[in-house]
Parts: C-alpha cells; sequence; structure tokens
C-alpha cells in the first residue's frame, strides 16, 4: 500500500499561527510527517512511502522507500517558495503511483494550510473550466486519481477566512472530481466571553503539536488500521487465533446477474483454513489482492518491579470439562505438560544453588513474542513442505495462504484472495469438490488438477515482431536444406516450428510462400548436382505445406521415408527413385 507524502512549501506556510507565535505552519507539518513516520514504524515498517513538495512545481524529494529516516533527514531541508498550486501536485502523484498498478491500494496524504491557489492555477478556475469537460482527454488523469485514498491534514484556523474559503474549495474539488477523500481539520474553539465558535480568535488557538498529532491518530485509524480477524485451523480449540491482515481488504463489488443493483462483499471475521494442497497444483491463478498475515502481538506495558525477586508465576493449569468432546486430547495435553515441569520443581526442592538461575528462566511467565501462535506454526509448516492451505473467506469465497520469499531472501506469510466463487481456478475443478487422497479408491488415480502433457510458457516461442526475426528463422530452415541428408531431422523441426507458428497467428500465406521457396531451392540443387535424397526432401515438404490436412496445428510434418526391401517387393516401383509417400 504505497503512500505519498505531499508537503504544501508555498511562503504562506511559514505565517504564525495564531495564538502561538512559537509555531508556523510549516513546522508543524513537519512534526505532523515525523508523528505520521513513527505510526508507520510502529505498525510494522510496511508502507512504501515517497516525499513530495509542491508549490507551482513538484518536485519528489525522496521516492518510495521503506527507510523512513531517508524523510526524516529530507524535512529538514525545506526551502519554502511561491505559491501552492494543488493541482500540479496531483497530476505528479499520478504519474508516480503509476508503476504500482491498479490492484494496490494508493494513499496520498497532505499536508497543506488549505491555500485557494491564484490566477489559472487556482482550484476555483480549475472547477469553472472543469464543468461540463469531465469527458475530454485532458482530464483523464482524474479517473486514475479516483481509484487513490486522498487525505487532507488541514492547518488553520477558523477563524481565519483564507483557511474557511480554502477548505470549502478542497471540498468541492472532491465532489466535483468522484474523488476519495477526506479533510482532517482541528475543531473550533468557543469564544470564552461569547461561547460562539466562530464570533473571532480566543485566547487560545485550537491548532497546536498536539492538535496535529490528534489529527494523524485519526486519519491513522481510518486509513492505515491493520484488519483483525480470527484464523482458525481444524477442530481442535487452540488452533485458532487472531491474526492481521495487512493492507485491509478492500470490499468487491459483485455485479447483479440481470441488471440490478450491484453487491458489495465483505470477507468473514474468521477464516477458516479448509485443507491444504501443493504449490505446484495451485500454480499461479487470477487473484484480487495480496496480503501480510501477521500474528497478534499485544504490546506490554512496562510495570515497576520492587527491590528483590518477584514472585515467580506457575503456569496456568487447564480447566478440563469431561464433556468436552475433545477432552482426551487435553487430558493428554495437561499430563505432558506436567511431565516437563516435574524436574523443574525437583530443582526447586533440592535448593541446588546451580540450578536456580535455570530455574528462575523457566519459571517466569512468557512473553507475547515467546507465546505459541497458530500463524507462526502455519507459515513454517507450509514453508517446509512448499504447500499451501485453501481456505475459506465467506459465502463461496475462497484464498490461500502460503509462504513467499522475497528479494531479501526474507520468508513472508502471505494471504491471496481469489473472485467469489467455486470455478475460479479451472484446473482444479470446484473447489467444493476437493477431497483427501485417502479417499481414492484402490487403483483409482486423481482425475486433478488436470496435467499438461506440454506446457505451452515451458516450450520456446516464436516472436515476428520484427521483419528480421521472421527473416532469420526462414534462412535457417534453408541452411538445414542444404545440409540434407545429414541435417534431415533439424529442417523437419524448424519446418514443423514455422508452420506452427503462422497457423496459429492466422498467417497462412508464409505456408505457401515458403513452399515456393522450397520449390526454387530444389531447382537450384538440381542443376548444382547435388544428391537426389536432398531435393526429393524438398520436393516433399513443399507437397506437404501445400496439403489442407496439414492446416491442423498439431499435425507433424515427417521425414520422407525410403523404401525397404520387402515394400519394394510387393509394391510397384516409385517414379522418384525408392521413396514412398
Amino acid at each position: 500500500m504505497p503512500t505519498i507524502i505531499a508537503l504544501d512549501t508555498s511562503l504562506s506556510m511559514l505565517r504564525p499561527v495564531p495564538g502561538r507565535n512559537d509555531h508556523t505552519y510549516q513546522s508543524l507539518a513537519l512534526k505532523g510527517i515525523q508523528h505520521l513516520l513513527d505510526n508507520l514504524t510502529a505498525s510494522g515498517k510496511l508502507e512504501h512511502v515517497a516525499l513530495v513538495l509542491y508549490t507551482t512545481v513538484c518536485e519528489l524529494k525522496v521516492d518510495f522507500t521503506r527507510d523512513y529516516d531517508q524523510i526524516r533527514q529530507a524535512i529538514k531541508k525545506i526551502e519554502p517558495l511561491d505559491k501552492a498550486c494543488l493541482l500540479t501536485m496531483l497530476k505528479t502523484s499520478v504519474s508516480l503511483m503509476a508503476t504500482w498498478g491498479t490492484q494496490n491500494l494508493l494513499q496520498l496524504v497532505v499536508f497543506t494550510d488549505c491555500g485557494p491557489g491564484f490566477g489559472s492555477t487556482s482550484i476555483a478556475g480549475f472547477l469553472d473550466a472543469y464543468a461540463g469537460k469531465e469527458a475530454e482527454p485532458e482530464y483523464a488523469w482524474l479517473k486514475a486519481l479516483a481509484t487513490y485514498n486522498l487525505n487532507f491534514i488541514c492547518l488553520g484556523v477558523h477563524s481565519d477566512l483564507y483557511f474557511t474559503r480554502g477548505v470549502a474549495l478542497h471540498q468541492q474539488l472532491l465532489d466535483a472530481a468522484g474523488l476519495k477523500g477526506q479533510l482532517f481539520m482541528t475543531k473550533p474553539v468557543k469564544n470564552v466571553e461569547t461561547g460562539d465558535a466562530n464570533s473571532g480568535c480566543s485566547h487560545k488557538s485550537e491548532l497546536g503539536r498536539t492538535a496535529v498529532f490528534e489529527l494523524i491518530e485519526r486519519m491513522c485509524e481510518c486509513s492505515y488500521k491493520l484488519t483483525e480477524v480470527t484464523l482458525k485451523c481444524g477442530h481442535y480449540f487452540r488452533l485458532e487465533g487472531p491474526v492481521l491482515l495487512w493492507p485491509p481488504p478492500m470490499p468487491y463489488e459483485e455485479s447483479a446477474l440481470y441488471g440490478g443493483d450491484p453487491t458489495i462483499r465483505h470477507i468473514d471475521q474468521r477464516i477458516d483454513v479448509c485443507g491444504f494442497l501443493a504449490l505446484s497444483d495451485i500454480g499461479s491463478p487470477a487473484t484480487l489482492s495480496r496480503h501480510w498475515v501477521l500474528p497478534k502481538v499485544e504490546r506490554e506495558k512496562p510495570t515497576r518491579r520492587s527491590g528483590g525477586l518477584a514472585a515467580v508465576a506457575k503456569p496456568p493449569k487447564l480447566a478440563l470439562d469431561a464433556s468436552n468432546p475433545h477432552y482426551e486430547l487435553e487430558k493428554l495435553e495437561q499430563d505432558i505438560r506436567e511431565f516437563y515441569m516435574k524436574d523443574t520443581k525437583e530443582a526447586e526442592e533440592s535448593g541446588d544453588d546451580a540450578d536456580v538461575s535455570v530455574v528462575l528462566k523457566h519459571s517466569q511467565p512468557q512473553t507475547e513474542q515467546q507465546k505459541d501462535n497458530l500463524c507462526v506454526l502455519l507459515h513454517g509448516a507450509l514453508k517446509q513442505e512448499n504447500m499451501a492451505a485453501l481456505v475459506l473467506l465467506g459465502d463461496k469465497w475462497y484464498g490461500f495462504m502460503y509462504s513467499y520469499t522475497d528479494l531479501k531472501k526474507k520468508s513472508n506469510f502471505m494471504l491471496n484472495i481469489l473472485p467469489p466463487g467455486s470455478h475460479v481456478i479451472p484446473w482444479l475443478g470446484d473447489l467444493e469438490l476437493l477431497g483427501f487422497p485417502s479417499d481414492l479408491a484402490p487403483g483409482e488415480t486423481a482425475s486433478f488438477p488436470v496435467r499438461a502433457e506440454r506446457r505451452s510458457y515451458s516450450q520456446s516461442s516464436v516472436v515476428w515482431i520484427r521483419q528480421a526475426s521472421l527473416q532469420s528463422d526462414v534462412q535457417k530452415v534453408l541452411r538445414h536444406a542444404k545440409k540434407m541428408p545429414d541435417k534431415t531431422q533439424h529442417f523437419y523441426k524448424e519446418l514443423n516450428r514455422i508452420r506452427r507458428a503462422a497457423l496459429a497467428l492466422g498467417f497462412v500465406e508464409l505456408l505457401e510462400a515458403l513452399a515456393l521457396l522450397l520449390e526454387k531451392e530444389t531447382t537450384q540443387l538440381t542443376l548444382n548436382g547435388v544428391s537426389t535424397e536432398c531435393t526429393l526432401q524438398l520436393q516433399h515438404a513443399a507437397t506437404e505445406l501445400r496439403k489442407t490436412s496439414n492446416r491442423d496445428i498439431k499435425s507433424t510434418i515427417v521425414p520422407l521415408q525410403k523404401a525397404t526391401a520387402a515394400d519394394t517387393a510387393t509394391a510397384p516401383a516409385p517414379a522418384q527413385g525408392g521413396y514412398l509417400y
């Protein structure tokens, strides 16, 4: 989920904040960027972030990176220029985000004092020119911008008419262009004397460092909150736990069959593991989105410790219920736990000084990182076995989890969300009818996945984008033709390769042209006194290229076979000296 942080560096950002002479709008914006980076760092540094500065021109200060320290250093070297032009920044952001495609959730965070702009580059001037011309090509960039999530951190006080007029124009721009955006601004402070929120400036400004931090927190809560779901594997109650999905899965808009209103679908709050498949069986199906699966870890709050060693907390016992259908498994788990804790109890009773440190080390309560976690267990198992887990996300809505290793050799636990339906992976068939290998009868083989005898993408492809490529392939066939009978097999291999490529492209005229070339080559070789076998093979190839039966892409032209002694005794003598067609 890439993010562009856009900072307004116009001269108006150097104004002091009313009621707070120790702050300018630019200094508050820089503190807000720092706080945003701190929030992203705390969530795991999963965002690719870029920094853009804009006035009448737009400058990419830091390209997309996960090293947030580069952005922290860059904002220390900012020089304000002239007036602000929001539209120039939006057009530049579209070109920067083009490399990320349309499947990613693209974020644009703008820190500005909501200046309306001046002249033809102002927001009001753009709205006047845009009215009634939505379909013109010069405004095509707005269609790409409509898929972004725009967040404006509006720095200003409500008693400032310059700010309130700019906020209204920003909202008009979002509404007129159909953009997904939100304006985050402070709440007006009531005047102490009159009690009116807009009667004038009070003794204390509503805009300060704390207020900016609150805006960032609200924005992160809306746009950067991880999706928490429950992952469940099997029926054993311990194979269930909360996990986090990043980036958050987007709602899926399912169109109606008979022209009705589309249906908006969301994934369920519980993800059930249906079974496991080999990664080679799943292949690379079309997916809606891809997400990180992260274990949920609660942050531990630091507590004060009194002097001396605190009492060692004993591990809690499982509350066993005889009516539970998993009573036997839980009792076995409790017995195993008590067996391994027996050595610790004996060491405590013996009072051996050498074992005290060991006892204390193993008897301390486990932290969140040390507790058993289903996400970690499933990730390690799938990575070891090179398999994927087929999961149920909703009613007839599936996905699969797997371990993915990136370029830095770092293993990640991923979730690929498939389109809704049970026939979304053609070579696996209906996902609801998948079973276990043990269910097969003796001697029965599984019909899925469908095994291809020859994979199209594993063969050498023929590319004729340029004329030189086609000419090179034809010349290769002619070179093999002149070296027959030593290169007979190579000649027919290349000939069939060109014939199949021509039929696949509908280039039937190439076959007739190739037959004419072979006949011409036959005449040349005959005049030069080349062996009869070479000329016969060329004549045979030219004849086969013209046959309608060989227009099937699956057929193959084979070399002309020489007649054996038994064939010549029973069959009439062929006209071409010992060769049979």
